[in-house]
């Protein structure tokens, strides 16, 4: 008679995981990364991630951004519709922003800040999501492509 897979672990270890799971999530869950140099120095690009009531005018599938709390921000998915609310998980000023939303399918995310010189600023994006991996990757390099565009528009020279 062969042990049952419960007997096969020592005690305190946990069984192991089913085929579709990780440690991050679902398998259906994909990673995309991505930057983009900005003309624009670090603290105002910092600034403009941080007004996230702005989001709809770079991330097209983001509409009517509401704050909860200094933390808390509710959003409307124009793809279905639905609420959503963001959290902002870590703030580091002028170095990264982490956050995660709910439901579980939205992105959840990293964005990293880097000064390249007194005027430029690197940014790197970093999508964590339930959505096919060409799309995936699709979205992430035009949230950076208008955000990029909507700094630059609005920076002084």
């Amino acid at each position: 008679m062969e042990p049952d897979a419960a007997d096969t672990n020592p005690p305190g270890r946990r069984p192991p995981r089913p085929e579709n799971e990780t440690e991050l999530g679902p398998l259906d869950t994909h990673s995309e990364i991505d930057s983009i140099v900005l003309n624009a120095p670090i603290a105002e690009v910092y600034g403009y991630c941080c007004h996230f009531e702005e989001l709809p005018r770079f991330i097209t599938s983001v509409g009517d951004v509401r704050k909860i709390d200094e933390s808390h921000f509710a959003f409307t998915s124009l793809l279905d519709g639905k609420e959503s609310v963001l959290q902002i998980v870590l703030r580091v000023p002028e170095r990264r922003i982490v956050w995660q939303a709910t439901p579980e399918n939205f992105p959840r995310g990293v964005v990293l800040f880097e000064p390249l010189s007194d005027r430029t600023t690197q940014i790197t994006l970093r999508l964590r999501a339930s959505i096919e991996p060409l799309t995936l990757a699709k979205v992430t390099r035009d949230y950076l492509e208008n955000f990029k565009r909507f700094v630059e528009g609005r920076s002084t020279p």
